[in-house]
């Protein structure tokens, strides 16, 4: 059972974090000659609540039953989450040099939190890491994909969080992201403001199976099999 202080005190460090990570966000610094921007970033209100939304996730579906070792790993994902969002949405770009160092802090983290845990979580990560890793790059193979290198690069990531806490967390998360990002094409080409050759920002919808996923299997399986 997940503490309250446990709850208060990860949300309202992540949501300084996440408020500081929006200012620097706001800047627009993250911004390429590639990307050929020319409107405002975005305002900087939402990186911290939402930061510290995440971060109480974690530490409730994470920390109270899956090991506190594993958090650190979550509330970096959970960081990292928002600083993609903002800047796939933005720039329709998920930026490498924040991709791959951050995840490889990530798959660390969950590095020690296997060895703490003593069990055979990892195989489930490592698995995890395949099977999402595998699938993106085959839907970056093929012609009308629709996702982009970012997507692929980011996918393992997300994949060893999810078989970290189990093979249930990586089918549904890819499952929800997959939904979520086919409704939101569905919803900017019958709004008009996309194209069938647009470019459409999948990173948050990545992100978004991927949260759901980590919060709600249990209750969602349940649900599912009339449980």
């Amino acid at each position: 059972m997940t503490s309250w202080w446990a709850l208060s005190a990860a949300a309202l460090a992540m949501g300084v974090v996440g408020h500081l990570t929006g200012r620097e966000l706001a800047t627009g610094g993250y911004r390429i000659a590639e990307d050929r921007a020319d409107h405002p970033p975005g305002v900087n209100w939402w990186p911290g609540i939402t930061t510290a939304a995440l971060a109480a996730v974690a530490t409730w579906a994470v920390g109270g039953v899956a090991g506190w070792a594993a958090l650190p790993a979550y509330l970096l994902f959970a960081w990292l989450t928002v600083g993609l969002v903002w800047i796939d949405l933005d720039v329709h770009r998920l930026p490498v040099g924040l991709v791959v160092p951050t995840g490889v802090a990530i798959v660390a983290l969950l590095a020690v939190a296997s060895l703490a845990d003593g069990g055979t979580r990892w195989v489930t990560a490592l698995g995890g890491a395949l099977a999402m890793g595998a699938t993106y790059l085959l839907l970056a193979a093929l012609p009308g994909g629709g996702v982009g290198g970012g997507d692929v690069r980011l996918a393992p990531l997300i994949g060893a969080l999810l078989g970290w806490l189990g093979v249930a967390e990586v089918v549904l998360g890819m499952a929800i992201g997959f939904l979520v990002g086919g409704l939101a094409a569905v919803a900017l080409l019958l709004l008009g403001r996309a194209g069938l050759k647009t470019s459409i920002a999948y990173g948050p919808a990545m992100c978004i199976g991927a949260w759901v996923a980590i919060a709600g299997t249990s209750r969602i399986l349940t649900w599912l099999l009339g449980g």
